[in-house]
């Protein structure tokens, strides 16, 4: 898997086998992983979770439209969703059923072979926390469906009452929850909304690059 890296207001390619040495000579004392779309592959699951919800409604959510804001949080999602179709759509009850659609299909995510391998790896010798856009119910169930839950010291997410990214809460929040300063905390994201979040924390970080959808 391609990747690159921003470190120190420079960015570099490096391949998935490269990750652990980058860490180990980068000095970092602790590691923070996006979830969907870093751990897991989950776009199916939640397209559909919120087509679904939407469609109760009777809105239509088109996959395309959908995929150009696929590294937002839910609810930024359907308020440009609501805002499209003169803003009459509930959007707390949208959420609400979307997550519930979600967790009931967890057994539709998969996980991302290259990132979970990571995880294992630092296992024991970093530790480590979750930093996602998605409420913190939904983050375990995408976890747990993978068995990764366990290896994560803390999660941290909108659920936390933190802005969801691009602000940089959610990472500051989580190298501070693991005890170690923005600058020796590496994060690991896909999304370039993540990316900016993760610089605007003060942390280096790897974005991962998949070929397909997550």
């Amino acid at each position: 898997m391609d990747s690159i890296l921003f470190s120190a207001g420079t960015q570099r390619h490096i391949a998935s086998e490269e990750w652990y040495f980058e860490i180990i000579a980068g000095g970092y004392g602790a590691v923070v992983f996006d979830c969907d779309g870093t751990l897991v592959n989950s776009s199916e699951a939640h397209y559909h979770s919120l087509k679904s919800a939407v469609c109760v409604q009777g809105y239509d959510l088109d996959r395309d439209w959908y995929d150009q804001r696929t590294g937002l949080d839910r609810y930024s999602i359907l308020s440009a969703l609501s805002v499209e179709n003169s803003g009459n759509l509930d959007i707390a009850l949208a959420a609400q059923h979307s997550i519930d659609a979600f967790i009931s299909a967890t057994t539709e995510v998969s996980p991302i072979a290259e990132t979970c391998k990571l995880v294992r790896a630092l296992a024991g010798t970093y530790p480590m926390a979750v930093g996602t856009n998605a409420e913190i119910e939904v983050a375990m169930a995408s976890l747990q469906a993978i068995n990764l839950l366990d290896f994560f010291a803390t999660i941290v997410s909108v659920s936390d009452g933190l802005p969801a990214k691009p602000a940089p809460n959610i990472f500051a929040y989580a190298a501070q929850r693991l005890g170690f300063p923005a600058a020796k905390t590496l994060v690991v994201e896909d999304s370039p909304e993540g990316v900016s979040a993760a610089i605007a924390a003060g942390s280096d970080v790897i974005q991962v690059v998949q070929s397909s959808r997550s």
